[in-house]
This record gives C-alpha cells, structure tokens and sequence, in this order.
C-alpha cells in the first residue's frame, strides 16, 4: 500500500475545509413563519430575505409551494458571495378551518441543502363550515327513473346564518331545498340536491349558486354531478366507419346491473349496406351485434346526394319495457 507524505496528511482537512469554505450555501431568514389567526377568505403576504452566505455563486432553480393558496415569487435566482434578495409570499387561507401547514420547496446548487422547505403556519378561524367540506355534490351511479338526495350542512359560528337559493339547480336539472335554523339552531343550515326520476341517462353536470349573509362568503357555488344509465346500454353508443373499406364492428348491448332478464328480439338498420347479426354472448348480461358490410359506390345517388358521408340508425329492439328500444347512430364516409 502506497503512503501519502507526512505534509500531505496534515495539509488534507485544511484543503477540504477550504474546498467546503468556497462552495454557494443558502440561507433563510425567518426559516419558517406563522401568521397567526386568520379568517377564511383572507390573504396575507410576507417576505423571506435569502442570502448566499458561501464564497460561490448560488443559482436557485426553483421555488414553487404545495398548494395553490401560497404563492411564492423570487425575482433574483443568482446571488453572488454575501448577496441578498427578498422571496415574496401571498398566502390565501381559502375555505380552510382550524390549523393549516403549508410548505415552499427550493431547489438550488447548494451541495448541503439542494432542496429546502420553508414551512408556513397559520391558525384559520372559520367563518363558515361546510360538511362535507368540499364544494360539490355527486351522486352515485343510478338507473333512469331512481331518485337520489344528498346533503351538505353549513355552520356559521359568530352569527344566525342565512341561506338562499332557487328551487333548481342552474340548467334545472336537480331540485334545490335551502332549509335554513336547522334543528332550532340559528348557526346552522342544510342543502338538499334531489337527482330527480326525469333525469336523462348519461353524465350531467349543473351548479346551485347560495347566497349568504356572511360578509366574506356572500356566494358559494356548489358543483353537482352526476351519472344516469339505463337498465340496458350500447357500447360503443356511436359507430362511425369513416373510411373504411369493410365495416367489421360488435355493437355490445350489455346490462347496467347484471344479471337482467333480458333479450335482444331483433333489430334493423335503415342502411342496407350494413349488415347485422345477433350473438347472445353471456345470457342475462350481453348481447352483441355484428356489423358488417362495405360502402356504397361513390357514385351511387345517396353517395352523390351527401357528397360521400353516408349517416344511418341501428335498432335494437328488446323486451324490456323501460329499454324497448336502444338506438345507435351508426356512418361512414366514402372517399371522391
């Protein structure tokens, strides 16, 4: 084994210390804040001074914080040896209750502190309390002619709470009930959404504008959602060729909630072109249909008359009286 010189191990903690002497180190002052009590709805700002205390060039690649309610903005990213800039921070306390955390991520070349956190803290007193807390209602999925409720409460500690709203929804496609001194307590009251029997199948999203009398909530949008089937369903609910030289596709006729007695008694296309047949695949769950078929000549009349976009209608009839008959849209193009 090769022996360093006597010199050289003496000199050796000397050179790193000076090695670690002429690298970038950042600091933060304060390292972390608390802001206190605050309402909900109020914003605070406050700023970080940010000092490159090494001997090299701090680069600072980015600052960015957990949550959209903070928002940091550093204007300087390269600090030489002893500079300083100052990190700005907007801290919005939202619809948050009750002691909230939140944290500034920043990246830089420091070699012992590359990634730094900055905590924040502030103590949110609520003026409003929503349960549950998130804005928005959504039902479950359900049939077509099922009716569904859901409820939000809303608690105002310092004053008698009063809510209003229409009797729908804003596209009129929920019903609305603002009950307001909820079980004789003057803080408290209730929002109820009815996904009525009428709703149409398929995805629906409507909103309820409440108006209140708290001075820092005087409106509050609540989103609504949700999803209807039928007892029976297509998939896919569209065939589109487009311009494709044979048509080859299952349309699947299958049960929302299986197993449904249920059968397939025919079916007819007004495009005879398009050929069909019926495959029970799994009995009390699915039925395919198997399209078939190729497209018109680009000179036949209907071709002509469309300029070569060729639309149809399967008809699938079955015999279920809620799901007589399911329809699908069914084209192709033809290429001049």
């Amino acid at each position: 084994m090769r022996r360093l010189p006597l010199l050289s191990l003496v000199l050796l903690p000397v050179l790193l210390v000076a090695g670690a002497a002429s690298a970038q180190s950042i600091k933060l002052e304060p390292t972390s804040i608390n802001l206190g009590t605050m309402k909900q709805m109020e914003s605070r700002s406050f700023t970080v001074k940010v000092t490159n205390v090494g001997a090299g060039l701090l680069i600072i690649d980015d600052v960015r914080a957990d949550c959209g309610c903070t928002v940091p903005e550093l204007k300087v990213k390269a600090l030489k040896a002893g500079e300083s800039t100052d990190m700005t921070v907007h801290f919005d306390s939202k619809t948050f209750a009750g002691t909230v955390h939140k944290l500034i991520h920043i990246t830089s070349n420091d070699p012992d502190q590359g990634k730094l956190e900055f905590q924040l803290t502030a103590e949110v007193k609520a003026v409003l309390i929503l349960d549950p807390v998130a804005e928005r209602i959504g039902f479950q999925k359900s049939l077509f002619g099922e009716v569904a409720t859901r409820e939000i409460s809303f608690t105002a500690p310092d004053l008698n709470l009063k809510l209003q709203a229409g009797s729908a929804s804003q596209k009129g496609l929920f019903g609305v009930k603002v009950t307001n001194n909820v079980g004789g307590d003057p803080h408290k009251s209730m929002l109820e959404v009815t996904r009525p029997a009428k709703l149409e199948p398929g995805q629906h999203q409507d909103m309820v504008r409440l108006t209140t009398n708290v001075p820092e909530r005087p409106t509050i949008d609540i989103d609504i959602r949700a999803y209807v089937a039928m007892e029976l369903s297509p998939t896919p609910d569209v065939v589109n060729f487009r311009y494709q030289p044979t048509f080859d596709q299952d349309v699947k006729i299958a049960a929302s909630s299986p197993p449904l007695d249920f059968k397939v008694l025919r079916a007819e296309c007004d495009l005879p072109e398009v050929k069909f047949q019926i495959v029970e695949t799994v009995p009390r769950q699915e039925t395919h249909i198997k399209l078939t078929g190729k497209p018109i000549d680009k000179n036949d009349p209907r071709a002509v008359a469309t300029q070569g976009r060729i639309t149809g209608t399967l008809k699938v009839y079955t015999n279920l009286k809620s799901v007589p008959v399911i329809e699908v849209p069914v084209s192709y193009m033809i290429r001049p």
